[in-house]
């Protein structure tokens, strides 16, 4: 039996248009934890005492089976383990992304339906209580039995059962063989949690202490703050090198650019416009160390931001084959992203027309659409509006551009897969391919996942991405590096990161 038996997340103008696709190439109540026995925490924080990360983004979900988006993503990675991860970067043919072991020390196909894991003795969570195979068992149930949608659960949906032979071992059934299953143990969704503190039928609410194993422990968390502490008895590859760390959440990026002339704030992730880019780029290149004026370096994460517009499942103009290609058709000459796999990640196919003069089919009469973006995304107003431009100039199209709709039939997104996968960069499209197109997506995703032949995989990948550009619900606009602005006395590893380019904070430091 379980430990938890009985205890149980204005418009662009079209002039502005290729100018600012080229600027976009960058850019409550406070709970204090319980103490930690094992590594006390510091006195209380002020804004300089402690290592401060800038942003203008706000995790909304700290419970890793709800997590949804980058933010939540970049909080859940450093605070939780899971059983495998991948370093992050361009993958290829050549140099594939390769698993490697992080609460697991070890994980490998017995059979080519069953993945068995032994995990590191002696782990614990953040809270003292001992991190054994009931926990891992307990947690990925958990998050295929909540199935939130846009999470990365999606990724274990060839699991049929999970087996725990003694406390250090982890066995998974597969009901058909899946060779990319150890990438899903990598994802957000497969992250470790207490069973004896998660409710097994409910996200956990974000008043509520968060609790992993991961290299930091969350000791303070407030609307504008969220406080980590290094966990003295983290086991796995990526331990923290500060002791204390605090992310700050700025109103807006103007205020961020502020909080760096004034020198609040050490490093600064998601947090700067394109025009602030700009103007911090221009300092540096002027400079003869190469810091702007406040002091800051530039670090670029490869490839690391993806732009895409995707079809909500929900649109009554979804169905409308005719309506989706004249969409994708009107943002040909602006696009620069060929396919929904990034060409930096291995099996990318160029499968979507670049440049050129579209000609989309005469429609029988004018369709109205909704575009909506999140509203803290960096620039995100100006790219919906730019993007509805040009699917406006197309003719037989309306769009109104709204942020943070609850219903829309376009979403704007600033794009991580959770993984440096294909099949990861795929999920979006395959979660919810075009009617009629559902039993042949499935057929090649569960070809893919059985092959363990490069060249077949290659072929399938290609068929699949070839398939999306026939659907056109997910299409891809743009992918750029991501700016990373450091302080002088700052460093960061750019290793030091998530799979899919989810914030690291162990990879943090003063020097």
């Amino acid at each position: 039996m379980s430990r938890a038996a009985g205890a149980r997340l204005g418009r662009a103008t079209a002039a502005a248009v290729a100018a600012l696709l080229a600027l976009l190439t960058v850019a409550g109540c406070t709970e204090t934890a319980p103490p930690d026995p094992v590594d006390p925490v510091s006195p209380s924080a002020t804004p300089r005492q402690f290592l401060t990360l800038g942003t203008v983004q706000r995790p909304t979900q700290l419970d890793p089976a709800g997590v949804t988006e980058p933010a939540s993503a970049g909080v859940v990675v450093n605070v939780f383990q899971r059983l495998m991860t991948v370093p992050p970067g361009t993958t290829s043919e050549e140099n594939p992304a390769v698993l490697k072991p992080e609460a697991a020390r070890d994980c490998q196909f017995v059979s080519p339906v069953v993945y068995e894991c032994d995990l590191n003795p002696e782990m614990s969570f953040h809270n003292g209580h001992p991190l054994t195979a009931s926990d891992v068992k307990f947690s990925i149930e958990r998050a295929l039995r909540l199935d939130v949608e846009g999470s990365s659960v999606a990724l274990l949906d060839t699991l049929r059962r999970i087996e725990t032979p003694d406390e250090l071992t982890v066995r998974f059934v597969l009901n058909r063989p899946d060779y990319q299953f150890g990438f899903a143990l990598a994802a957000p969704a497969a992250s470790i949690v207490d069973e004896e503190l998660y409710d097994p039928d409910e996200l956990r609410p974000l008043d509520l202490h968060v609790v992993g194993s991961g290299p930091y422990r969350i000791s303070e968390q407030g609307e504008e703050q969220v406080r980590f502490d290094r966990f003295a008895k983290y086991v796995g590859p990526t331990p923290g090198a500060e002791q204390t760390l605090l992310m700050q959440t700025y109103p807006d990026p103007g205020s961020l650019e502020q909080a760096m002339i004034d020198g609040e704030v050490d490093a600064v992730w998601q947090g700067l416009s394109s025009a602030a880019v700009t103007r911090v780029r221009d300092q540096i290149e002027a400079s003869t160390d190469q810091r702007s004026d406040a002091g800051f370096s530039e670090l670029l994460l490869p490839g690391a931001r993806v732009l895409r517009l995707r079809w909500s499942p929900d649109s009554p103009a979804r169905p409308d084959a005719d309506v989706r290609q004249a969409v994708s058709a009107a943002l040909q000459g602006e696009r620069t992203l060929d396919s929904i796999v990034p060409p930096t990640i291995a099996g990318y196919v160029s499968s979507f027309a670049v440049g050129g003069q579209p000609s989309p089919k005469e429609a029988a009469g004018r369709t109205t659409l909704v575009l909506s973006h999140p509203s803290t995304m960096l620039d995100g107003a100006d790219v919906a509006n730019v993007l509805r431009s040009r699917i406006e100039a197309a003719g037989d199209l309306s769009v109104r551009v709204q942020a943070d709709a609850e219903h829309a039939d376009l979403y704007l997104s600033d794009d991580k897969a959770w993984t440096p996968t294909a099949l990861a960069w795929l999920q979006t499209y395959t979660d919810a391919p075009a009617v009629g197109s559902t039993v042949r997506v499935e057929e090649l995703t569960d070809r893919y996942r059985a092959s363990t032949d490069a060249d077949e995989s290659l072929g399938l990948l290609s068929e699949l991405q070839k398939q999306a550009a026939a659907d056109a619900v997910v299409l891809p606009v743009q992918q750029a590096d991501e700016p990373i602005y450091l302080a002088e006395g700052t460093t960061w590893d750019a290793g030091s990161f998530g799979p899919g380019w989810q914030l690291g904070l162990w990879g943090l430091r003063r020097v």
